[in-house]
């Protein structure tokens, strides 16, 4: 069963990076994204791109509320990059760490310890994604 969770975060830790390369316009990853009151001008919310090549300003459609620009921004392509990657850092953990218990005749109990932790760990992040129709496939809690 945790194959089918570890394969399943994958996936959708996949799509998060698809996603996010998506909304990158310079090869290095570094979109780092800002909300802005343009209060003297408009009085709307921008999100700003402080891209490489200059700062490029994208309005949300419900520009004027302060949560949803502030929700935009806190969640830039060069965030979900990292975080994309330190989950992935805790999926191979994971399975290292049960390649590790497979192969111990006499589990030590510090390396079992490990392995719940690091479950436990998955089958949390998994719930990020229970509204896909394949989560309750990958993991039922």
């Amino acid at each position: 069963m945790m194959d089918d969770l570890v394969q399943f975060l994958r996936d959708r830790l996949a799509e998060d990076e698809q996603a996010a390369r998506a909304a990158t316009w310079d090869e290095w990853d570094s979109a780092h994204w800002t909300a802005h009151h343009r209060a003297r001008y408009d009085g709307r919310w921008v999100i700003v791109d402080h891209a490489e090549e200059g700062v490029t300003e994208l309005t949300p459609h419900a520009a004027d509320d302060a949560g949803v620009a502030q929700h935009i921004a806190r969640h830039d392509p060069a965030r979900v990059l990292r975080e994309v990657e330190a989950k992935r850092r805790l999926l191979t953990d994971y399975e290292e760490n049960a390649a590790d218990l497979d192969a111990q005749h006499a589990p030590d109990m510090d390396c079992v310890g490990r392995a719940d932790g690091l479950e436990t760990a998955l089958q949390h992040l998994a719930t990020a994604y229970a509204d896909r129709p394949d989560y309750r496939d990958a993991w039922r809690p």
